[in-house]
């Protein structure tokens, strides 16, 4: 059956015609569109598996691990920092021998942050003894996580794999490709059942272990699997092509034959390579093209055999590795061929595409030079790099010079005009109110979400304070170190770190407890959405009960985690919960919050336009609506004491809550019975602890 396709469709149509019983993954753009379709299949009852979804990459992995060590045929999809953030689970599988399969949806890795493509996040983790299979178009993405599952899953390998495909140039592109008959698959790819890892009462085993002086054993172990995994892959490669008519192996060699030039690539580059190949050979000059399709285990020999007749090899890179004069690939093609005569040069494109005018030139100054050359494909230096930082001119300041800053004068606002927000964005107007509290003297700490998407892209800013970007993971540490620089340093200002809810109550929390435990002052304002809205609306820790995302179809099952007192559990903080509806009760705990010389944490509730799906004229009356519910309880914690600061005359229906949100447009009436109990539960528990309440 044909279909027209995304690349993260095809990964998770992948998934399901492997049968995959257990999957986690984190949000993460691109490749939460993936993860997103397999929560639809399993709504709709297509695929019978268990989705967990995960607080943060590292916790997704480990799930997946977990489940893999139990008997389970596991699946997860990341990218970027989220591959680096799950390292150690990356390892731990590998050491385990679980022969789970991960989707690495590729793009640019660090900060800055990028969105394209260039391999470094996958090419980084190539010593995890993880197989790598990387894509060129959807219908490999399919093939390949079919195919890996039976390779990482035969007794000689158990080891896991990495199906990669290029984040946005392919996870975002569509194109027709042949979905394969599922009893096919099922010929192929037989139900799993592991005979070294399993659960079971009445055969006990231990798994993961100290094995100290055996270390180096168990290491030898995986460098045998990945040379025995060379030929598994050509066995099972093999058996596809003959079951589904799709041939694939270690490498495609294109008309290397006779060939005296040879192009060798990774990935979608090699569309345009082999294209070029045809136009060249009918100009009569003998070029072909390698394509390097399983990176581990490297295909050496094959290497070696496809290029023996070369004159000249330019290896086309995506990936650098930085302190190595040449690319991620380059290096392991050079080491092949270090016993041959042919010339080999190196061209770095990063994440930038790769036109037939591109091709074209590359080759032009390949053919025509004699020396090994190694240069990266319109990389000049781009000038306004100077403005990295906000800074206005990097020479000027290097130079010792003064450079012009427009700084916050008295009553104007942190965050100029003209942002990229959502039409009938509350959080923007609840940060502004936030941070007009500070003025000047703000120094504002954010971790990924949608303020770093909105106030800051590259090379333009609208802050006029300082402004530093940290991940979602680890915000809370590099806000704890800035602290502690700027005491020593005597500078005078207030470290305010802005961050959803996705970032504290989940993937953040570990770094925002633990600074929180040491007591540095800082202000911790978590603009609320209830949801992962940056990525595209996930469920997260503050997600309401019942309320749809595209990670929980049919409503969430699960209570919003009570992130106040976890907060409180961490002795001498001051906590408030805030409402854009209320601005003077916002403004003065922000004021007080200021004023204080110990953590401070306001939480305020922001409706979503598209995530809460209502109309972006109503937000306001949307957060008046929570308050006057009670949904939202807006008070005070300080010193073991919770001052209630507003409490409605006559409380209203949860129901107005609830239907003015597309969001809870399923809700049956009992349903929004639960709720209500749940909304006047609180409220009592709440009123009852109070020590005074405000009307």
């Amino acid at each position: 059956m044909q279909m027209f396709l995304s690349g993260n469709q095809c990964i998770a149509q992948g998934a399901k015609w492997s049968r995959v019983e257990v999957v986690s993954a984190y949000p993460i753009t691109p490749a939460t569109p993936a993860s997103e379709e397999l929560h639809e299949y399993v709504a709709m009852g297509e695929l019978d598996a268990d989705i967990v979804n995960a607080e943060s990459e590292l916790g997704a992995m480990g799930i997946c691990v977990g489940a893999s060590a139990a008997g389970c045929r596991t699946f997860n999809c990341s990218a970027s920092q989220g591959l680096a953030l799950m390292r150690e689970m990356l390892w731990a599988a590998s050491g385990m021998a679980l022969p789970t399969v991960l989707a690495v949806v590729s793009r640019e890795i660090g900060i800055p942050q990028g969105l394209l493509s260039d391999h470094s996040d996958c090419l980084s983790e190539r010593d995890a003894s993880f197989l790598q299979f990387i894509c060129e178009d959807g219908q490999e993405i399919i093939d390949s996580i079919i195919m890996a599952y039976k390779i990482s899953e035969n007794e000689k390998v158990l080891l896991p794999s990495f199906v990669v495909t290029e984040g946005h140039r392919v996870s975002h592109s569509f194109e027709p490709v042949d979905l394969p008959d599922q009893e096919k698959v099922d010929q192929f790819l037989p139900k799993y059942e592991p005979k070294h890892v399993f659960v079971d009462p009445n055969y006990p085993v231990s798994m993961g272990t100290g094995v100290m002086p055996q270390y180096p054993s168990f290491k030898m172990q995986q460098y045998e699997a990945m040379l025995e995994a060379k030929g598994v892959i050509r066995d099972v490669c093999q058996e596809f092509g003959e079951l589904f008519g799709r041939h694939y192996d270690l490498i495609e060699a294109y008309k290397t034959d006779d060939a005296d030039y040879v192009v060798v690539g990774m990935g979608t580059v090699v569309s345009v390579l082999r294209e070029k190949v045809d136009e060249y050979r009918e100009k009569g000059i003998k070029l072909g093209m390698l394509k390097i399709r399983v990176f581990r285990p490297f295909p050496e020999d094959e290497v070696i055999e496809a290029l023996s007749s070369a004159k000249k090899v330019l290896v086309v890179d995506r990936a650098a590795s930085p302190g190595s004069k040449y690319g991620v690939s380059c290096i392991e093609v050079r080491s092949a061929l270090q016993k041959s005569q042919a010339v080999i040069s190196n061209i770095i494109i990063s994440g930038r595409e790769v036109s037939s005018q591109d091709a074209d030139e590359i080759f032009e100054n390949w053919l025509n030079r004699d020396d090994e050359f190694t240069v990266w494909h319109k990389a000049d230096f781009d000038e306004r790099v100077a403005t990295m930082s906000g800074y206005d001119n990097y020479e000027k300041l290097r130079s010792g010079q003064t450079v012009g800053r427009e700084l916050v004068e008295e009553g104007e606002g942190c965050l100029s005009k003209g942002i990229m927000s959502c039409a009938g964005c509350v959080s923007l107007g609840a940060i502004r109110t936030a941070l007009n509290v500070f003025g000047k003297r703000a120094v504002v700490v954010n971790n990924s979400g949608c303020l770093s998407a909105v106030g800051a892209y590259y090379p333009a800013t609208a802050w006029r304070v300082p402004f530093y970007f940290f991940t979602y993971s680890h915000a809370g540490a590099a806000a704890s170190g800035m602290e502690v620089a700027m005491k020593r340093k005597g500078i005078d200002a207030d470290i305010v770190l802005i961050a959803g809810d996705g970032a504290l109550f989940d993937i953040g929390l570990q770094t925002f407890s633990a600074a929180l435990e040491r007591g540095h002052r800082i202000v911790y304002v978590c603009y609320d959405n209830e949801a992962y809205m940056n990525t595209g609306v996930q469920r997260s820790g503050s997600t309401p009960h019942f309320a749809k995302t595209k990670t929980t179809v049919n409503g969430s099952t699960v209570r919003v985690k009570n992130i106040e007192q976890i907060v409180a559990a961490h002795g001498d903080v001051y906590i408030a919960t805030a409402s854009p509806a209320f601005h003077d009760d916002f403004v003065k705990k922000m004021k007080k919050a200021k004023e204080l010389k110990k953590p401070a944490f306001i939480h305020v509730i922001c409706p979503c336009p598209p995530g809460w799906e209502h109309d972006p004229a109503v937000g306001i009356e949307i957060a008046r609506l929570a308050v006057e519910t009670g949904t939202v309880v807006l008070y005070e914690y300080e010193n073991g004491k919770i001052t209630i600061n507003r409490v409605p005359k006559k409380k209203k229906p949860v129901e107005e809550y609830l239907m003015k949100q597309g969001r809870f447009s399923h809700l049956t009436k009992a349903q929004i019975a639960e709720i209500q109990e749940e909304v006047d539960r609180n409220f009592a528990q709440l009123t009852a602890q109070s020590t005074s309440q405000g009307g």
